[in-house]
């Protein structure tokens, strides 16, 4: 196994964002008197397009409660507010940091919108090098569908067999296995059912294992 590239998620992976998603959930569905089903967060968490709305669609007052957390979610001003570093995922600078010296390119795939990825990552004071950036709103199909991973590598130069996705959702774990990728789950506010377990290939309790996992996977010369 060679790998050459890394692909990263964005929410949950390298920034502390889905605990605050999470709860704006919880306060809108309290507010407008939504039921969200049990499972409701496996479902959303790392989706977008057609699946999401679909999925949204179905729940009674959930498709309305969309529209005004969205407004809240993605507020650009309140993400730019936050002080610098706070958001950081335990291991994401150093990560960034280590690929960069040992020669692996580095691509940010996330289905949140362009300009809120890049308010998220100038949150962090080390400045966060990689070679392509490609978002929800560059794509036509959302996680679980592999697009936005398979335009990362092609953007990258680098096969999807020699790329290694660092996900901590389903949908992310679904899409990278789709696109014929190695990928690392990293735990955060999802509990992999037997679909996603059986989906997944590692598993690094957070950022800074990775470095650990790649070097013995790297191939011996």
């Amino acid at each position: 196994m060679e790998i050459k590239a890394v692909l990263f998620d964005c929410d949950g992976l390298m920034f502390d964002t889905e605990i605050i998603a999470q709860q704006i959930w919880r306060d809108g569905a309290r507010e407008y008197g939504v039921t969200l089903p049990p499972d409701f967060f496996e479902h959303i968490t790392g989706a977008g397009g057609q699946d999401l709305l679909d999925y949204i669609g179905g729940i009674p007052g959930a498709a309305e409660l969309l529209k005004v957390n969205r407004k809240k979610r993605f507020d650009l001003d309140f993400w730019s507010s936050i002080h610098t570093d706070c958001l950081n995922r335990p291991g994401l600078p150093e990560l960034f940091v280590w690929l960069n010296q040992n020669g692996y390119k580095i691509a940010v795939c996330s289905s949140s919108a362009l300009a809120y990825v890049k308010a998220l990552i100038a949150t962090c004071s080390t400045k966060l090098e990689y070679d392509v950036i490609i978002c929800g709103d560059m794509v036509k199909h959302a996680k679980p569908d592999p697009e936005i991973f398979l335009r990362g590598a092609e953007e990258l130069g680098v096969d999807p067999e020699n790329c290694m996705v660092l996900e901590d959702s389903k949908q992310g774990i679904l899409a990278a296995r789709a696109a014929g990728m190695h990928r690392c789950f990293i735990p955060d506010t999802i509990t992999p059912d037997e679909v996603m377990k059986e989906a997944l290939e590692f598993e690094t309790p957070s950022l800074f294992e990775v470095i650990t996992l790649l070097e013995s996977l790297q191939v011996k010369e």
